[in-house]
């Protein structure tokens, strides 16, 4: 009898039977626990991944302009190098009109137009005006008598839209040309579609002296094709 206990030899499958059907047993009753757990995680990464965008091109930005080696590709404007701004492109009674094209690759939707712009000094009740494709996006109205210029904005053409920030940039008393006269400097960023409409940038002004007295002052243009908004 001892001889039979001590014994290490014998068919292993018995054992192997048992031990499987055990691991069965616990797999089955594993699976209950948790299965209804699963469904849900399932269900909401199926919601979180249902009408996902794959991006085919990232943001590339195909123009920027300080003015620092002249106008580049504005048509006009008279490029000054103002304290408190450094180089800027300015319109006035001189030049009141420019423009630049504006040029994004086709592959992507949207074009994102930043830029400072600037009202510096002694405006009288008058005005200045940025268009993309002909179409007037934002009007800078403002008397030197004001606390503040009033600024509009616009729904430009397809689907454009306009946000302006307050900059810090050559605000102030004095950074202009007089030195008793307010100067203001607003960060603007128009979003546009890109789909083969005239996206030309304009800047314009009715303002009635020259630059050495007032300007409408346009500086850090940036053009960036983007994918959406």
């Amino acid at each position: 009898m001892f001889d039979f206990f001590r014994s290490e030899s014998g068919a292993v499958t018995v054992d192997w039977v048992v031990m499987t059907a055990a691991l069965v047993g616990l797999g089955l009753a594993v699976s209950t626990t948790v299965s209804r757990g699963v469904e849900d995680l399932s269900g909401d990464t199926r919601d979180a991944m249902t009408g996902m965008g794959i991006k085919t091109a990232f943001a590339r930005v195909f123009g920027q302009h300080d003015f620092e080696d002249g106008r580049g590709s504005w048509t006009a404007g008279e490029v000054l190098d103002v304290p408190g701004f450094g180089n800027i492109l300015a319109f006035s009674r001189n030049q009141p009109t420019g423009s630049m094209p504006v040029e994004v690759d086709s592959r992507y939707s949207h074009a994102k137009i930043e830029f400072d712009m600037i009202i510096a000094d002694s405006w009288d009740d008058e005005q200045g005006s940025i268009s993309i494709g002909g179409e007037e996006v934002v009007i800078a109205s403002h008397a030197w008598r004001n606390d503040a210029p009033e600024i509009q904005t616009f729904d430009g053409p397809g689907d454009t839209s306009v946000t302006l920030t307050r900059a810090s940039t050559g605000t102030g008393v004095g950074d202009g040309r007089w030195q008793n006269r307010n100067d203001y400097t607003y960060r603007v960023s128009i979003v546009t579609r890109n789909d083969g409409d005239d996206l030309t940038l304009g800047a314009t002004t009715n303002l009635n002296s020259g630059s050495n007295d007032e300007f409408f002052g346009v500086d850090n243009v940036v053009v960036t094709g983007t994918s959406g908004r």
